[in-house]
């Protein structure tokens, strides 16, 4: 488009160019008058031009003094850019129920009964289809339609991939060929991905963009849609989303979710919950069981009730867990079958049978990991995580509280403490509190920094108003403390808590799926009334800070915030220091949602990683023991040489097997937090069972130590619910500026809803003409010719 160019007169301080007019015009006037009234005895037929000479410099020196500026705005206009992106996972294949629709988009007026008989045709065929006709189908497409105003791309959404499929820009000059007839893709996609996928679809985004998503919204993948389409509105990129589907449940059950542990002891009972999506009619006979290797271990009979989600709770002994298989290299592997079914004449009844089932792996295993749990007092902190712990079933956790005895050696302390170094060293994690080093042995003392810098545990150190772990930073014990004591005196205030760049990207620091929710999340948290005064050693990495809250005047001083939560890497292992110990105030209103969440990452963390097979030279361990398809597995080796020292350089390798076959090799890297460790993640992962093997460089063969990974089949996602998702879609539209349309409407008002958006770039070009010499060279002009005149007539 050629651009368009308008300039204008503007006046300094936004003063009305009528109102500078009139009074220029009105004292040009007055002075027009004054200065005939002095020449009323001259004649001549120049005996006027003085009085014009002046008349015009007063004009001219009156719109001098209002500041005038001449403005010259010249727009660019481009076609607006509009991307179509068409959902193509596997409930997008779904036919929908022709007479429940159409009832339905009667009620809610969306319809009219014209467009009954259409709706119906278009109904007996699966969403993509329908999709397919709408923007490709006709003598005019939609698709034609739109291009011959706007800049259009075509984007399937492939799970958590896209794929460009067309385009038609700068009115033809840039496409990718002649307009498309069908979109030669299956509906297929195992996940629908309405976030990180539609991001990828549009790019980078700048005003004059829209984006049309066509899905049923059946949002199952990481992410959040609600919050991609508030930064959407941010970027003054409206969302439009048009919705496939029925609103009104088929006749259905299907299997959401198994909620249960990942591992278990042989000698306890099994628990968990299988919540069901419930559609049926109501009165219809249902069942819902859990079986192993064609055992049954647990089953229950209900009646539909057509109401949604239900719950079931299950309990069985694990010893009723038939053995593994001879065939198995993991004997500890037990695969879990959860099935719902109709029963009875009405068995056929269902929509699909494909969402009936849900594979749950389950480990059983021989030991828990450890955590030791030692304070000089039962702080409300303290008892709060020994809670968290206790009720995990993958953790032990042993709690010690200071007696304070006269004599050391009589106190719980060291009664408590493990007896021997060996025993310390069987531990995984330490929890020390306020206690002070005297509480314990030199031997006690020496054997902490052993299980931190040899056996590569991990170390956690919560700070509180008796200042005992300061006695800590002294002496043999100085390399396990990340921070010193600064002279000041914490006082009772509040503070807020701020992430820091590093602490962002930990994931043990994750209160949040999304990183951007997760960093603003932080100083929305309970404020803390108590805050350490430290500063972090060289070395130490500062992940979070305490910013004084507006009522701490002493705060001042300190605008970035005390240093609160500090890690550094020590020898083998991990240390990690907390300069508060009123986390605990985040249960408020919220229970254990945030602080137990961030308690069992810290010990995830921190603690020396679980390794599932070891031998004298190799372990190996994953980071979860269950995987569902598409999921990504981390892989931790640790590698010691022939004097059991630990290995951390070289390039070792890690071999993945799938049923014997080897399906990916990984190099393997150093972990910056856990000296000796070395980290790599798998690539997507189909289910079935895998074998981690290990090579310790890139000459030796792979080692004969294995680890069994099962990746189960946790069912097709995209059929635990069949019905279209509005308020997902609603919400977007409107959080980015857009509009939600069902199908029916798409033809007929998407082009318009898309009219207006262009994309445009203005150049503003301001010329100061009140400081321009020339305007004043002007009235110096004027005013010599009034003189030169004057002069001639014989007034001076």
């Amino acid at each position: 488009m050629p651009p368009t160019t308008e300039t204008t007169l503007r006046f300094a301080g936004d003063h009305p160019a009528i109102g500078v007019w009139a009074l220029a015009v009105v004292l040009a006037v007055l002075m027009w008058g004054l200065y005939r009234r002095e020449m009323r005895f001259q004649s001549g037929p120049l005996a006027w031009v003085p009085a014009a000479c002046r008349t015009l410099a007063v004009f001219l020196l009156v719109l001098a003094l209002s500041g005038p500026v001449l403005r010259r705005e010249t727009t660019q206009r481009q076609l607006g850019r509009v991307v179509l992106a068409v959902d193509t996972s596997a409930s997008m294949k779904l036919e929908d129920d022709v007479a429940a629709q159409t009832a339905a988009s009667s009620a809610s007026g969306e319809s009219k009964a014209a467009e009954a008989g259409d709706a119906q045709a278009r109904f007996t065929e699966s969403r993509l289809s329908r999709a397919e006709k709408i923007l490709l189908a006709g003598a005019t497409p939609l698709v034609k339609r739109l291009a011959e105003t706007q800049d259009v791309e075509l984007v399937m959404l492939r799970g958590q991939q896209t794929q460009r499929a067309w385009w038609r820009r700068q009115q033809g000059r840039d496409a990718s060929g002649d307009y498309p007839v069908s979109f030669q893709v299956a509906a297929d996609a195992p996940i629908t991905n309405l976030d990180s996928a539609l991001r990828e679809a549009l790019g980078p985004t700048a005003p004059g963009t829209a984006l049309v998503v066509l899905s049923d919204g059946q949002h199952n993948a990481p992410g959040s849609p609600e919050e991609f389409a508030s930064a959407m509105k941010e970027a003054g990129v409206p969302v439009f989303t048009v919705g496939f589907g029925t609103e009104v449940p088929p006749p259905d059950l299907s299997v959401l979710n198994v909620i249960t542990a990942e591992s278990v002891f042989a000698e306890e009972n099994l628990q968990g919950r299988v919540i069901v999506q419930d559609s049926l009619p109501a009165g219809t006979p249902a069942q819902v069981r859990v079986s192993s290797g064609g055992r049954l271990l647990w089953q229950q009979d209900f009646t539909g009730e057509g109401k949604g989600e239900r719950r079931f709770d299950f309990t069985f002994p694990v010893k009723d867990l038939p053995p593994a298989p001879a065939s198995e290299r993991d004997k500890t592997l037990r695969l879990l079958n959860v099935q719902v079914a109709v029963q009875g004449e009405r068995a056929n009844i269902e929509k699909t049978r494909a969402n009936n089932s849900r594979e749950v792996a389950l480990h059983l295993l021989t030991k828990k990991r450890k955590v030791l749990i030692l304070d000089g007092r039962p702080r409300w902190e303290t008892r709060y995580l020994h809670n968290h712990f206790d009720r995990d079933d993958r953790w032990d956790a042993r709690l010690i509280f200071d007696d304070y005895a006269a004599r050391p050696e009589d106190g719980s302390v060291q009664k408590g403490f493990p007896k021997s170094r060996e025993e310390l060293l069987t531990y995984d994690l330490v929890l020390l509190g306020d206690l002070a080093p005297e509480r314990f042995t030199p031997a006690q003392t020496e054997w902490l920094i052993e299980f931190v810098e040899k056996r590569g545990g991990g170390l956690i150190l919560i700070d509180g108003v008796r200042g005992g772990l300061k006695g800590w930073s002294k002496g043999s014990s100085a390399a396990l403390v990340p921070v010193a004591w600064t002279a000041g005196t914490a006082n009772a205030q509040s503070y807020a808590w701020q992430l820091s760049s590093d602490g962002e990207r930990q994931p043990g620091l994750r209160l949040s799926d999304s990183p951007s929710a997760n960093a603003s999340l932080w100083p929305t948290l309970p404020e803390m009334r108590w805050v350490a005064q430290v500063e972090a050693l060289p070395g130490s990495l500062t992940l979070a800070t305490l910013v004084p809250g507006p009522a701490n005047a002493a705060g001042a001083a300190r605008p970035d915030g005390l240093p609160a939560i500090v890690f550094r890497q020590v020898g083998a292992g991990a240390v990690l220091y907390l300069a508060t110990d009123d986390l605990w105030r985040w249960r408020y209103q919220v229970a254990d949602l945030y602080h137990q969440r961030l308690w069992m990452q810290f010990a995830a963390w921190i603690a020396a990683p679980p390794f599932q097979a070891e031998n004298a030279r190799l372990s190996i361990g994953t980071d979860r023991l269950r995987y569902t398809p598409g999921e990504q597995s981390e892989i931790r080796v640790r590698i010691r040489n022939a004097q059991g020292d630990l290995v951390s350089s070289g390039e070792p390798r890690a071999f993945v097997l799938l049923d014997g076959k080897e399906v990916a090799t990984l190099p393997l890297e150093a972990d910056p937090t856990h000296f000796g460790i070395f980290r790599a993640q798998t690539p997507p992962l189909k289910a079935g069972s895998y074998e981690i093997a290990v090579a310790e460089s890139a000459t030796t063969p792979r080692s004969d130590l294995r680890l069994t990974l099962r990746v189960a089949d946790a069912g097709n996602p995209e059929w635990a619910t069949l019905t279209m998702n509005r308020p997902l879609l609603e919400a977007m539209a409107n959080a980015s500026g857009g509009r939600f349309l069902r199908e029916e409407q798409a033809v007929t008002e998407l082009p318009n809803l898309l009219q207006s958006v262009d994309r445009k770039q203005v150049k503003v070009q301001e010329t100061l003409l009140w400081s321009s010499w020339w305007w004043f060279g002007a009235v110096i002009l004027l005013l010599t010719i009034e003189w030169l005149m004057r002069k001639r007539l014989k007034l001076v």
